[in-house]
């Protein structure tokens, strides 16, 4: 794939993961482990520059995610931990 359409991808699996989860109470879990570690997976994959240029909008989303996934999910759910990891790491 080309840099652009990574981007866009990469875009459009954050956004309608946060429009999933907000305000939501029925949830298929099953999909969120797979969905949160592709997140993860394509934004690692992204040049340097590229993950500098986004990297605060990444946390930001990244922590309205959590928001949402606490309401639904065990504060030491597996998937919120990896959240907060997600949020914490350096990747630059």
């Amino acid at each position: 794939m080309g840099l652009y359409k990574d981007l866009f991808n990469f875009s459009a699996k954050v956004g309608c993961l946060e429009g999933y989860l907000y305000e939501r109470k029925d949830v298929d879990l099953s999909s969120l482990p797979n969905w949160i570690g592709n997140i993860e997976k394509m934004f690692k994959k992204f040049p340097r520059e590229i993950k500098a240029d986004i990297y605060e909008e990444y946390v930001a989303i990244l922590k309205k995610i959590l928001l949402s996934a606490k309401k639904i999910l065990d504060k030491e759910d597996k998937l919120v931990l990896r959240l907060k990891r997600m949020i914490s790491e350096k990747i630059l």
